[in-house]
């Protein structure tokens, strides 16, 4: 409660960013607070404050230079953006679409400068993600399509997601599907063994040995 942390009753206690300073003190980097906006929020029976209908999600990492792949969760340009490009190019400025004959920059050539391109645009840091429910919850778990664009654009082709804390095993679910390697770590049995039996159930992916 806020009473056992110095505060008056009632008060948030902003643990997202009390654990986010921890780890700044700790020597990790902190890139991005990323807001998880739920389209679907559940309502709160509140009625001296405005229910909550967003999370923080936090990018760090542990040093300045870090592998980083905007490319997979580029969004879609919105016409004006295009029409915009279209007329900076036949200006000779510095567009897109005219410049490079219908092939778009990808890859390197994409990431090094950040800017909008034809592949599309920088998602930005407010994602409008609906919760979702898992086979065999009774609650709504993180959405996959939240882990997947951590996923892609977070981890190397081929490399290991790390989730100390798994869960429901979404984020092993995407991982799979997205061509990475996953360990996933949780102190419930039940839990570990949720996962297992339903996102985790394909050959191969059911071996554990029970919470530390």
């Amino acid at each position: 409660s806020g009473s056992r942390m110095g505060c008056a009753s009632k008060n948030l206690l902003g643990i997202p960013w009390r654990v986010a300073f921890a780890l700044q003190d700790d020597g990790w980097i902190l890139r991005n607070d990323i807001i998880w906006a739920k389209t679907n929020a559940m309502p709160e029976s509140v009625r001296d404050r405005l229910s909550k209908k967003y999370e923080h999600m936090f990018m760090f990492t542990k040093s300045q230079r870090y592998w980083f792949d905007l490319d997979p969760i580029r969004e879609e340009q919105s016409p004006v953006s295009i029409a915009r490009a279209n007329r900076a190019d036949l200006r000779g400025k510095d567009g897109w679409a005219d410049a490079y004959h219908g092939n778009p920059p990808k890859g390197l050539a994409a990431r090094q400068s950040g800017r909008n391109t034809a592949i599309g645009k920088n998602p930005g840091d407010v994602w409008n993600i609906a919760t979702r429910h898992a086979p065999g919850a009774h609650f709504a778990v993180m959405p996959p399509e939240l882990a997947r664009r951590a996923v892609v654009a977070g981890c190397k082709p081929g490399g290991t997601v790390l989730d100390p804390f798994s869960g429901s095993g979404t984020t092993g679910l995407v991982a799979e599907q997205s061509g990475r390697k996953y360990v996933g770590i949780d102190i419930s049995a039940e839990y570990l063994d949720l996962s297992l039996r339903t996102r985790l159930q394909r050959e191969g992916k059911g071996e554990t040995d029970g919470p530390a």
